[in-house]
């Protein structure tokens, strides 16, 4: 780390030491979250989330349809940014250009890579997409969240309500476009979708959820079989040493021989009986609906992002 992140100043000295230790350097030295960074960011998403509850309240704002197909939009954008990130920090993109370039290869489907060339250069040429705190974990999705109040806000302002929605899928259609063709292992990714997705229909059937009630449990499952299939069944079979990041699913997952078959299992049932609780006795308690719906969001969002992400990076063997 450059030496200039440290003032002269003996106590200022400290606190910069203190932010490279607990929140700088983890991200350079791709050390993953301690303890301290975890539980500030924790409320700092927090008070994010009562700020934007309140304003949205003060607006008569609604939590609609159109409004949760621009949030999963936003997320797919902020998840496929972070393994563009991902892919020209691990040298992949970079070896998928040099073997287009020598009239070898094409990925998914034959021609596409070739087409997007020009796109591959300039992302690699431009160092958009370099590893920097803007474009990795926490700084990625700041960056995706504060695109996404944009395109509420233009919406509104336009009175258009799928402006958002439309914005979000467009946007995200760049990075995925990209990434596609450099996929490699669609079998253990679809492995992660299956598990996902019979967990997400048996708590639907069991708690009786509705669609929007299922969405949040499936993106769960969805990170906790991403985690599995990566750290137990993917690293080892391809000799690649994947590891948590977080300190307490780190412990979890390494606490039985199930491995992180027990986060999955534990991902699905927290996020079951939160939901349930919601749908539930959340009325009942007086949660106002408007909360109820950004927590289902704020849930779901926790849960996909990561997954998300975690899929497309095995995808791609990053």
């Amino acid at each position: 780390m450059d030496n200039a992140w440290r003032p002269a100043d003996g106590r200022e000295a400290d606190d910069m030491g203190f932010l490279e230790d607990y929140f700088i350097n983890p991200i350079f030295d791709k050390t993953g979250y301690n303890a301290v960074n975890t539980l500030v960011y924790a409320a700092i998403a927090i008070g994010a989330l009562y700020l934007i509850y309140k304003r949205m309240e003060r607006a008569k704002f609604s939590v609609s349809r159109e409004f949760w197909i621009a949030l999963l939009g936003f997320v797919v954008l902020g998840s496929s940014m972070r393994v563009v990130t991902d892919s020209v920090d691990s040298g992949v993109m970079g070896k998928f250009v040099a073997a287009l370039q020598a009239g070898a290869g094409g990925g998914l489907v034959p021609g596409i890579g070739g087409a997007l060339l020009p796109a591959y250069s300039a992302v690699l040429s431009s160092h958009a997409f370099d590893y920097g705190y803007w474009t990795v974990t926490p700084g990625i999705y700041l960056v995706t969240a504060a695109l996404f109040l944009v395109a509420i806000l233009i919406g509104r302002a336009l009175g258009r309500g799928g402006f958002a929605a439309y914005a979000g899928w467009m946007l995200a259609s760049f990075p995925v476009l990209l990434l596609l063709p450099m996929a490699v292992h669609f079998g253990y990714a679809l492995a992660i979708v299956a598990l996902a997705a019979v967990a997400a229909i048996s708590m639907k059937h069991l708690l009786k959820f509705s669609w929007k009630n299922t969405l949040p449990v499936f993106a769960h499952a969805f990170d906790g079989a991403a985690t599995w299939v990566a750290i137990n069944w993917f690293g080892p079979a391809q000799g690649v040493a994947y590891f948590e990041q977080h300190v307490l699913s780190g412990g979890i997952g390494t606490a039985t021989p199930l491995g992180f078959g027990l986060f999955f299992i534990l991902k699905v049932a927290f996020a079951s009986a939160a939901v349930h609780y919601l749908a539930k006795d959340g009325e009942k308690e007086g949660v106002p609906p408007l909360a109820m719906e950004l927590t289902l969001c704020a849930i779901t969002v926790l849960g996909l992002a990561p997954g998300l992400r975690d899929m497309l990076r095995l995808l791609l063997g990053t």
